[in-house]
């Protein structure tokens, strides 16, 4: 298990609102107001896409969850 700790400002699969529809990502932590730690092996669907991508990935459709 590979952790990442992500500003929650980036754009990123785990932090969009299409990845994984309304659960979002399971794996994700917030470690302070700023800034999560995810897994970066955990792939999910991407209901804009109709994809399956891992979280660290990105895309020019990305909306913020956080």
């Amino acid at each position: 298990m590979a952790k990442y700790t992500l500003l929650k400002t980036a754009k990123k699969c785990v932090l969009c609102r299409h990845w994984n529809g309304a659960m979002g990502s399971t794996m994700i932590q917030m470690k302070t107001k700023d800034y999560f730690q995810v897994e970066m092996t955990e792939k999910q669907t991407c209901y804009q896409t109709a994809r399956t991508t891992q979280a660290l990935n990105s895309c020019s459709k990305f909306e913020p969850r956080y």
